[in-house]
């Protein structure tokens, strides 16, 4: 999970991950593919870009946490890690009620007992 709370600052770390097409491909390719399965290799082959191209952008999805890593001997497999794509989408969701509800607070996010799910 990012270090940084917050509803607004949560679902922006999520999406300066995946603000990057590869990347999105990625989380596809690990979607439709069995856990722990895809590698390095495999991203770089399928979407036709360098290996190290392919680390550079799984370290960026596994530093927010949507995916998992899992060494075998010495390769590194990489799935998605639903418990955070959950909380995502979740977020995501209550971001959108919340666009549309007033603050009680007048945007004073300091004072605001709901800033971790809101501000």
């Amino acid at each position: 999970m990012p270090k940084t709370r917050g509803l607004v600052n949560l679902i922006c770390a999520y999406n300066a991950a995946l603000c990057e097409p590869q990347r999105v491909k990625m989380m596809k390719i690990m979607g439709s593919s069995p856990a722990n399965s895809v590698s390095v290799s495999d991203f770089a082959a399928i979407l036709g870009i360098s290996q190290p191209t392919a680390t550079k952008h799984l370290k960026i999805l596994h530093a927010v946490d949507l995916i998992e890593r899992k060494r075998v001997g010495s390769s590194v497999f990489y799935s998605l890690n639903l418990k955070t794509i959950d909380e995502y989408h979740q977020l995501l969701e209550i971001a959108f009620v919340k666009g549309f509800t007033p603050c009680p607070f007048g945007y004073r996010c300091d004072e605001c007992p709901d800033a971790d799910t809101c501000s």
